[in-house]
């Protein structure tokens, strides 16, 4: 609800500002919240349906892609009929119904909360606390010490750092967002340099923009009823994906590109339900806020520290082939996270 209410604000503050900065300040104030109320959406569904997860969060994660259709056409509407002011307080207006959708959630309680109650001492424990025995059961300083670090470690959400499988899941989240926001970023200009009309390019993006909808539904649909297990599923469509971006070089028809870009989109959101399923499987439904908000935030560092490069390479080659080649090795890499997950599963059993 709080995250609704930023969003909303900082957008109709922002049609009201008179300079470049104010406007920053106002969008980076609010517009933050987006990312806070992805987490806490995604956590959301996953305490909620301990079955049929799937389905739910490719349900639930569909709405991406459907306001992508639905409200980039709609702002320029308001573009062209209100102005810029204007259209920018409709959608911070729109953006307020974010608050309604947390109001209709209902607190559910969790056996896991049993751990922040105190705990009720033991008679005999509370007698002469000098005497040899209680001296003895007495924890030390250094390892209270450490018990205290633990407790905030876990309170602030950092105990994730300390789990060999939150890395694994970052591993792939990384790569994953990185490679599709640069996709988003670049599809279009890649396109148009190899000679598509800007309405043939939208077109495309509007095509990929339903094929994420539909593999969405369509996988998690088939990981719940068991037809495909989960890290099958992943491998097959990271496979799939890497194969899209090999063969950009030799995609030039107008067909082909559309395929490709149906294939590698709906591949983006086949493989980000799936990974939500992934790390509550490594991490459990406790730790999922604490590793879903870090995960987000190591993804933006590496999105701002070197999502440049592709068009640093098309600046330096003339061609976006290089660069979405070298993109589909970079998810080539969430490959090598699905081996470091099963090779440390085997070790655990021994």
């Amino acid at each position: 609800m709080v995250s609704g209410i930023l969003i909303g604000t900082s957008l109709i503050v922002a049609s009201l500002t008179t300079s470049v900065v104010q406007m920053t300040v106002t969008l980076t104030l609010g517009v933050s919240c987006l990312s806070c109320s992805s987490v806490l959406m995604r956590a959301a569904v996953a305490r909620c349906f301990p079955i049929n997860y799937g389905t739910a969060t490719g349900l639930a994660m569909s709405g991406f892609p459907v306001g992508t259709l639905l409200i980039a056409p709609l702002t320029q509407l308001l573009l062209d009929t209100y102005g810029w002011r204007a259209a920018m307080m409709l959608l911070g207006a729109m953006s307020l119904h974010l608050s309604a959708c947390g109001a209709l959630f209902r607190q559910r309680s969790r056996g896991s909360e049993k751990s922040n109650q105190y705990e009720t001492l033991r008679e005999d424990d509370d007698l002469d606390d000098s005497s040899p025995n209680n001296i003895a059961k007495e924890k030390s300083r250094l390892r209270a010490f450490k018990d205290a670090l633990t407790a905030q470690t876990e309170h602030f959400g950092f105990s994730v750092f300390l789990k060999f499988s939150f890395w694994i899941a970052t591993l792939l989240e990384v790569c994953i967002r990185f490679v599709s926001d640069q996709w988003l970023v670049y599809f279009v200009p890649q396109a148009e340099a190899k000679g598509f009309s800007p309405q043939e390019a939208v077109t495309f993006v509007t095509a990929a923009g339903i094929g994420n909808i539909v593999f969405k539904l369509v996988l998690g649909v088939v990981v719940d009823r068991g037809l495909l297990k989960l890290r099958p599923a992943m491998a097959a469509v990271i496979v799939m994906s890497c194969v899209s971006f090999v063969i950009v070089p030799w995609v030039t028809s107008y067909w082909m590109t559309l395929t490709n870009a149906v294939v590698f989109y709906g591949s983006c959101g086949a493989i980000g339900s799936l990974i939500d399923i992934f790390t509550r499987e490594l991490l459990g439904v406790d730790l999922l806020i604490s590793a879903f908000s870090w995960m987000e935030v190591i993804s933006a560092l590496v999105s701002l520290g070197f999502g440049f490069y592709p068009g640093w390479i098309y600046d330096e080659t003339g061609s976006y082939d290089l660069a979405f080649v070298s993109l589909g090795c970079v998810w080539a890499l969430s490959l090598v996270a699905l081996l470091m997950e099963q090779v440390n599963a085997r070790w655990y059993k021994k």
